[in-house]
């Protein structure tokens, strides 16, 4: 998820997700400079399936097709990097990139 220093996280504590989009306007009113001209500004990987969503906060995005989707299973490894500059998620498996 992209830095929001200005937002009041103890206001968010009950039935709180990254992309409900009630929260959407909160969220994008903490935009500043930093955040350059990506659209991608949180995103979730589902263990169970391999599929991942993202959202620009405006509307959420799945992808249930994306190179090397791989679910994962008990006592596996994931890793997940967000570059807030360039829109993507890379996803690792046990020390192995996924995709992108």
């Amino acid at each position: 998820v992209r830095p929001m220093p200005g937002l009041d996280a103890g206001a968010y504590q009950e039935n709180f997700h990254l992309l409900d989009n009630r929260f959407y306007t909160d969220f994008l009113a903490q935009r500043t400079d930093d955040w350059g001209n990506s659209d991608v500004h949180a995103c979730e990987y589902f263990c169970d399936d391999g599929g991942m969503r993202w959202t620009d906060w405006h509307d959420n995005r799945f992808d249930d097709e994306w190179e090397g989707r791989e679910s994962c299973q008990s006592g596996d490894t994931f890793g997940m990097l967000l570059n807030l500059e360039e829109g993507t998620l890379t996803v690792y498996k046990n020390n192995r990139r996924l995709g992108v």
